[in-house]
């Protein structure tokens, strides 16, 4: 049994749907005259459906008023009008109407379209609320999450703002997803975006190349699913900055390579080749080599060093590793220079070990 409200300016019409309703076994809510008068309804009490005119009493027409209660109320509006002009009936189109019935109209005919406009309202509202909870549930999710429909960015929560270096989501809902993707990536994403969508098919995790807005490019894991957004099939990414875990395995393998290789005696340097520190080895080498803390390489008295030699490997190949010698008063030491951490093709330090 639904509650049926009607908004009828004519009052014989009104009183013949209202016995179709009841011999239909549902419940008349009540009948009104106007727009302002349905709005107060159903404000009060919410249909289950409502009958609307189209030509009302007052300053709202039946499709005016219809878009304010599925806006407002999330009611359920069926036209019901003798009025067939094409720009009517296209009005009543973009209202999203549960349907148009033409007068004169039969009980049987009314209690079908009744029926048909709650059961398909109530899957739309359902899906709805499923895709708010899912929205909600991606904003307050503490990783990055992007959805994407045709290959662009339907919708993405603030972590995920924040790995493309944004603050705002304007400027990035309806881009392609590969505007931020490395070149050496775009491949791995091409082939999931042309695959055919299965929802709830994974996809396995990978890694990749991830640009924010400004060309800053970020290691990412990737992995996600195929799932129903919006009404259209979509896919859900999950962007797992790994940046800091590469450069940390970048260090350990060059670490692993120094104690293979080296002699122990090692040095370490910043960006701006500024001794950052040295072991004790390299202290036994190079006598009193502690004062040598905060100095540039190329001012250390203890130590003669080609500064062109290494200037020119670092400019040609700033993240290779290369060989030099390193000249003190009692001997010549042949060294290897390690890059460290070279994020954005740049290293932030230099470990130089004596081999």
């Amino acid at each position: 049994m639904l509650k049926i409200l009607v908004v009828e300016d004519d009052k014989f019409i009104s009183a013949i749907f209202s016995f179709f309703i009841k011999d239909l076994g549902h419940t008349l809510m009540g009948r009104c005259q106007s727009g302002a008068a349905a709005l107060e309804m159903c404000e009060k009490d919410r249909p289950d459906v409502v009958l609307m005119d189209i030509h009302l009493e007052g300053d709202l027409d039946g499709i005016q008023t219809a878009e304010r209660l599925q806006r407002d109320y999330e009611v359920p509006v069926i036209f019901i009008s003798s009025d067939t002009s094409s720009n009517i009936v296209e009005r009543a189109i973009i209202a999203n109407s549960y349907g148009y019935l033409v007068k004169p109209v039969q009980k049987k005919e009314l209690g079908i379209t009744i029926d048909l406009a709650y059961f398909k309202h109530k899957v739309t509202l359902d899906q709805k609320r499923r895709e708010q909870s899912f929205r909600q549930f991606i904003s307050d999710a503490p990783i990055p999450m992007v959805i994407i429909t045709n290959k662009r960015i339907q919708y993405l929560n603030m972590n995920a703002l924040d790995l493309f270096h944004s603050h705002y989501i304007e400027d990035i809902i309806g881009l392609p997803f590969t505007n931020f993707v490395g070149a050496e990536s775009i491949e791995d994403f091409d082939r999931i975006f042309d695959e055919p969508p299965v929802i709830g098919k994974k996809i396995e995790r990978f890694d990749a190349v991830f640009k924010g807005v400004h060309g800053k490019e970020i290691d990412v894991v990737i992995n996600g699913s195929w799932i129903r957004f919006n009404n259209n099939d979509a896919i859900h990414l999950i962007l797992s900055d790994i940046s800091s875990e590469k450069l940390a395995l970048h260090e350990a393998l060059i670490l692993k390579e120094v104690l293979r290789e080296g002699h122990g005696a090692i040095i370490e340097l910043n960006a701006q080749l500024e001794v950052c520190f040295l072991n004790k080895a390299f202290n036994e080498i190079i006598q009193d080599a502690g004062d040598c803390i905060g100095k540039s390489l190329f001012d250390l008295s203890a130590l003669m060093v080609d500064k062109e030699m290494i200037n020119l490997n670092i400019s040609k190949s700033p993240t290779s590793t290369f060989s030099m010698e390193i000249n003190t008063s009692e001997k010549k030491l042949k060294c290897k220079v390690y890059p460290i951490n070279t994020s954005a093709g740049k290293p932030e330090r230099y470990l130089i070990s004596v081999i």
